[in-house]
């Protein structure tokens, strides 16, 4: 889902959940919440794109693969985009 982004000085905001049904992560909720992030930024013509890492906090996946899994996935999509991955310590 993608929303305005208030007084940010951001163009809009685009929310994914990262996690199943069951609030844990896996490679395939990190793969879906990707791709289709980038391919809602690219049908609202935005220009970047900042990715905290998926599914590592609550969803309880291990932060190394989940970066793996983000960064294997940004390299396959062809997107007019820049995009940059936020790690929290």
């Amino acid at each position: 889902m993608r929303t305005l982004a208030g007084r940010l000085p951001y163009t809009g905001i685009i929310h994914v959940g990262g996690i199943n049904l069951l609030w844990r992560a896996s490679e395939r909720s990190i793969w879906d919440s990707v791709r289709n992030a980038v391919q809602l930024a690219v049908e609202h013509g935005d220009r970047s794109l900042a990715f905290p890492l998926l599914g590592a906090g609550s969803g309880g996946f291990d932060p190394e693969r989940a970066t793996q899994i983000m960064l294997d996935e940004l390299e396959s999509i062809d997107a007019p985009l820049e995009v940059i991955l936020v790690l929290f310590k």
